[in-house]
């Protein structure tokens, strides 16, 4: 019962066990083999040095990591305007990234189990894990970064979400001869907002984002319907139509993820700690969702370590970082709702206005 379990392989879970080899500690990584999907997320350069503290600057590469070109949207206004400080971040493959990193921590030693875990359960001193196979672990502390699915929260974290939002995507291959602008154009619509950015190996990420139950009907089904509701926005449709992919991106019905809003109370309880989007999930609109799982993942080790040796400082300043984090997120978020006018009585954007109309359902 000495080695920090880490459950959950993804960005925050690999960066946590990461940090944890890096300080000497021996982690056990537990998590099934799979492969995230990549949905043209981004990375801001104010999160390059996470990367950097983890050794992993090497990791974005032309395969993982195209460079950004600009922040471009139509919000608040008809006007096109460039914004945002974009053009030094990177558009990111998540699902290469993820492999490189899986790649680099079974390189470094770190033991994995491909396995879920079931329960949990405190312990004086550590945590019991119930693992698929009937296996049980006891472990002086426990990460958890099983994302949305967030095992360890109980009623103690009064996990809540505020929105209903949900994202039908694509990624679209770009014509051989057509070269795009490496660049984030965002959209607002009556029923939302429209998201279009490049992706490593000459892609397109095309998304929609809008509330579950103002997807128009048949659309998670029908390429065709989604693609016609990109037809009538004025920038999207523009790139579409200028790079080659209006007659193309109706040709497969869109992948449907969820996208809503998760909040907690609690960080971390006894000897478990979330990380990641176990411990909160905010708005991809703010497309801080790569730097947020590096952080926490780096933060969290750390507090997690401290935690074993008796000292729950860290824990406890790790835990109001990202409790600030997420108030000055949600703060933000409404903010930038706030600014566009054009739709204020359209259900998705009253929704956003007054958010007592927004569904605040316990996970």
């Amino acid at each position: 019962m000495n080695r920090i379990v880490v459950l959950g392989a993804g960005v925050a879970g690999m960066s946590a066990a990461r940090r944890l080899a890096m300080a000497g500690h021996a982690p056990l990584l537990v998590a099934p083999f799979g492969e995230a999907p990549s949905r043209g997320e981004t990375l801001s350069y104010k999160a390059e040095h996470f990367a950097e503290t983890l050794g992993w600057a090497g990791l974005l590469d032309a395969d993982t990591a195209l460079r950004g070109g600009g922040r471009f949207s139509i919000w608040g206004g008809p006007a096109l305007r460039q914004a945002g400080d974009e053009s030094h971040g990177f558009h990111i493959d998540r699902s290469r990234l993820e492999q490189r990193m899986a790649q680099s921590l079974a390189e470094a030693g770190v033991e994995r189990l491909a396995l879920t875990a079931n329960t949990l359960e405190h312990l004086p001193t550590g945590v019991r894990v119930n693992l698929a196979d009937g296996r049980v672990i006891e472990a002086p502390a426990l990460i958890d970064c099983t994302g949305r699915a967030a095992i360890s929260s109980g009623e103690a974290a009064n996990r809540r979400r505020l929105d209903r939002l949900v994202a039908a995507w694509r990624v679209l291959d770009l014509p051989d001869d057509t070269e795009a602008m490496a660049a984030t154009l965002v959209e607002a619509v009556e029923l939302g907002w429209w998201y279009m950015a490049s992706m490593p190996g000459r892609r397109m990420m095309l998304g929609l984002f809008t509330d579950s139950d103002l997807l128009p009907a048949g659309a998670s089904r029908n390429g065709a319907l989604w693609a016609s509701l990109a037809s009538h926005t004025r920038a999207i449709a523009a790139r579409l139509e200028s790079l080659g992919l209006d007659g193309v991106a109706g040709n497969a019905a869109p992948e449907i993820a969820p996208a809503a809003s998760v909040t907690v109370f609690r960080i971390f309880e006894g000897r478990i700690l979330r990380a990641g989007d176990s411990a909160a999930v905010l708005d991809p609109l703010g497309a801080n969702g790569l730097a947020t799982a590096l952080w926490s993942g780096i933060n969290v080790a750390d507090a997690a370590l401290a935690l074993i040796a008796g000292d729950p400082a860290p824990a406890r300043a790790y835990e109001q970082a990202f409790l600030e984090g997420i108030a000055n997120h949600l703060a933000n978020q409404k903010a930038m709702y706030g600014v566009e006018q054009r739709f204020t009585d359209a259900p998705f954007w009253s929704r956003r206005i007054h958010p007592s109309s927004q569904s605040d359902n316990q996970e």
